[in-house]
């Protein structure tokens, strides 16, 4: 069988698909199966990862998470987190637990690149690879894929496949705490678009396994450092351009405004939201220098308007159709504000 007859899109028919027996059947005999997830790690990522981490142990079985670099402190709470593998801490051991793993599940990425320098040793790992990810337009890559873009998380995704398994009802509270927690961060409290009913049926299972949802909010959201605040008021304040004749808005932090306010990873999450949120703006922008000289970019929009289809065109990039992530390489601040600002009569038009 060829790797694009193996690959399977989720939906209804896959939940029979021998291909998903195959991928069960080969993590019951592994014994070397690996969790990778994408670079700058968000809820779902983490979540996703620590819920199948946590699945596959309470059915007796030994994994791994590895992933490219550190998460937001106000993820540390999630059960083991701790036993996260980072490859940009402990490089060796992370290439060496990927290289050498029989199973390989890539969770929330469509393609190793948005993995960083986990990319080659993903690639070249001779790992059976399995992909559960909810973003458009997945590379080919792997041996099994799992994808729905129209889905709100690949936490939910980790839900339907346990389903899928007939192992829903063994739930254990770590796993469900985990998937809470990422259907919770990647679709805005549950209030994106992307949330059906499928969703809230699957929340209603989570909390009857005892998750504590307002407990969780509060250690995600409700514990704010005074500089994070102040950061984000210089943000809104200082920082905010805003072009009404395209309804657009942005907001840009450098490197030495960042230091400025001793900002720590999760620190600026939330603001390209803010942005989105002011009167008659239907695109937001979020750019922030990285030490190493490139502008990273989170893109949001209302309704049709698709960011993904402007990042995929400009900004090395891609995602969802109202959220999507780019990058402009070694290019200073005000060239890629400039840059941007270029576009918007194409883009944005009257």
């Amino acid at each position: 069988m060829s790797k694009e007859e193996k690959m399977s899109r989720w939906g209804s028919e896959v939940l029979q698909a021998p291909v998903v027996a195959d991928c069960w059947n080969r993590n019951v005999s592994a014994q070397s199966i690996v969790i990778v997830a994408h670079r700058s790690p968000d809820g779902d990522a983490v979540g996703s990862s620590l819920a199948l981490h946590h699945h596959l142990r309470a059915m007796g079985l030994n994994s791994s998470v590895v992933l490219p670099d550190g998460f937001p402190a106000f993820f540390n709470w999630l059960p083991n987190a701790d036993d996260i593998v980072l490859q940009d801490v402990e490089m060796e051991r992370a290439n060496a637990l990927i290289a050498h793993a029989e199973v390989l599940w890539c969770l929330d990425f469509n393609g190793p690149k948005r993995a960083g320098q986990m990319e080659e040793v993903i690639r070249s790992s001779r790992a059976f690879k399995i992909v559960v990810d909810h973003h458009m337009e997945p590379e080919l890559f792997a041996d099994v894929l799992l994808s729905d873009p129209t889905c709100g998380s690949t936490c939910e995704l980790i839900y339907g496949l346990i389903e899928a398994w007939y192992q829903q009802d063994s739930l254990s509270l770590e796993t469900a705490q985990c998937l809470y927690t990422g259907m919770m961060t990647d679709t805005g409290s549950f209030r994106f678009s992307s949330v059906t009913g499928n969703t809230h049926r699957i929340l209603g299972h989570l909390l009857d396994s005892g998750v504590n949802q307002a407990w969780i909010h509060e250690q995600v959201f409700g514990s704010n450092r005074i500089a994070k605040i102040q950061m984000q008021g210089f943000a809104m304040s200082e920082k905010l351009l805003v072009w009404p004749e395209h309804r657009t808005a942005l907001i840009s932090l450098t490197q030495a405004e960042m230091k400025r306010f001793d900002c720590q990873s999760g620190d600026t999450e939330g603001l390209v939201n803010q942005a989105l949120a002011l009167e008659g703006v239907e695109v937001a922008v979020f750019m922030k220098e990285s030490e190493d000289g490139h502008v990273k970019m989170s893109f949001r929009s209302k309704g049709e308007y698709s960011v993904r289809d402007l990042v995929a065109e400009h900004f090395n990039g891609g995602g969802h159709r109202n959220a999507a992530g780019g990058i402009l390489e070694n290019t200073p601040m005000p060239v890629a504000i400039e840059f941007f600002q270029s576009l918007l009569k194409k883009w944005m038009s009257v």
